[in-house]
């Protein structure tokens, strides 16, 4: 209960909101959140924990008890419908009788969302299962050279037992007694007709009296396996890899749900991703080895290379090397490895230290001086 946000902060409204304010609140977070519409890792649990508020605060009752004791009013099983059953149930509340041509407003709605047309009969409805995410820690070296990891998944299938049903048996489901099978309740206002979802059901027209045994009223059961997963070079901090059907399992006939696998990468002690597929590469090198042009050996991801350096060169210029930064997933050839020399001055005897002052009282260097003359 302590790690649940405050139903009125999700909607984003105030705690002397009206029924309109809940309505309209949620509406709008329902469609930005919908797993069908939004694809991102985040959106499934947004959408969930958007339709818990609504169900909570919409009903009288309920948000009586939620102002008085908070989210101490209400267990874990208090919730009678999912998310998606929710969804369905806001947008059907209201639609035009049938003498009306303009037909159900909500339609292009659910079909947008699921698919489907929203007048299509219970036994017709064929939703995809639920998305679930994972993660994956990878090296900074494996993220540029890519890699495959052999990983134990939860493979879903429908439950053995109750084929989806939730059941523990068929005599276990019975016709819903609020609504009498049909799954809808309908109102005549006038020259309109109220045809709201079944609030008890929604919209199934059965409720289960025992729940099944072997997968406790899932509906699905769920197995380890060990699949080998290739992660491409190039994938970057943050990434999403879809496995598709390791999801949860539809259990309305529809297509399985998709795993997304978050990808972490290290960082690494010396090598550093930057845009464009670049590497920042920072190299110690001795002012006598710049003196003397010796040749240097640069490690890099794919192994080692060398420059050749120059008691000419700017040390404040980056050095660039083609072809050794992370390569582009699309294909589009390799970045760069860019490399920062760091130069320092070595520690030495005393007897070096004379040397070199003496060599350099008799050095007439300019540079400095010229350069003080540019301020006067």
């Amino acid at each position: 209960m302590k790690n649940k946000r405050d139903y009125y902060e999700v909607l984003g409204i105030s705690k002397t909101a009206s029924e309109k304010d809940i309505k309209t609140a949620y509406r709008k977070l329902a469609m930005e959140y919908h797993p069908d519409r939004n694809k991102a890792p985040d959106a499934e649990e947004k959408f969930k924990e958007v339709s818990e508020a609504y169900e909570i605060l919409s009903d009288p009752e309920k948000r009586q008890k939620y102002d008085k004791y908070g989210h101490n009013a209400f267990n874990q099983n208090s919730f009678s419908g999912s998310a998606e059953d929710i969804f369905e149930s806001f947008f059907k509340d209201f639609s035009f009788g049938g003498d009306f041509e303009g037909g159900d407003p909500f339609a292009d709605i659910f079909g947008a969302f699921t698919g489907r047309s929203s007048r299509g009969s219970r036994g017709e409805t064929r939703r995809k299962g639920e998305d679930l995410q994972t993660k994956i820690t990878i090296s900074f070296l494996e993220s540029v050279l890519g890699v495959e990891k052999t990983v134990n998944l939860e493979k879903f299938t429908v439950c053995s037992h109750c084929n989806g049903s939730k059941a523990d048996s068929k005599s276990d489901i019975r016709t819903c007694s609020k609504c009498n099978g049909a799954g809808e309740i309908r109102q005549s206002m006038g020259f309109f007709t109220s045809v709201s979802t079944c609030p008890k059901c929604y919209g199934k027209g059965q409720e289960i009296y025992k729940t099944c045994h072997i997968c406790r009223g899932e509906g699905f059961e769920k197995k380890l396996v060990q699949e080998k997963i290739t992660i491409p070079g190039g994938v970057e901090n943050g990434q999403n890899l879809v496995l598709s059907g390791y999801g949860r399992p539809s259990l309305s006939g529809g297509q399985p749900g998709d795993l997304y696998i978050l990808i972490t990468v290290k960082p690494h002690k010396h090598f550093e991703r930057i845009p464009n597929n670049n590497i920042v590469l920072n190299v110690p090198v001795s002012v006598f080895d710049i003196m003397n042009e010796v040749k240097l050996t640069i490690p890099t991801p794919y192994g080692p290379t060398s420059i050749k350096l120059s008691n000419s060169m700017n040390i404040n210029d980056p050095i660039k090397l083609n072809g050794y930064g992370f390569p582009s997933i699309k294909g589009n050839g390799k970045g760069m490895l860019i490399v920062i020399l760091k130069p320092y001055i070595p520690k030495m005897s005393k007897a070096s230290q004379s040397k070199i002052k003496e060599v350099s009282e008799q050095t007439k260097d300019t540079n400095y001086s010229d350069w003080l003359k540019e301020f006067n």
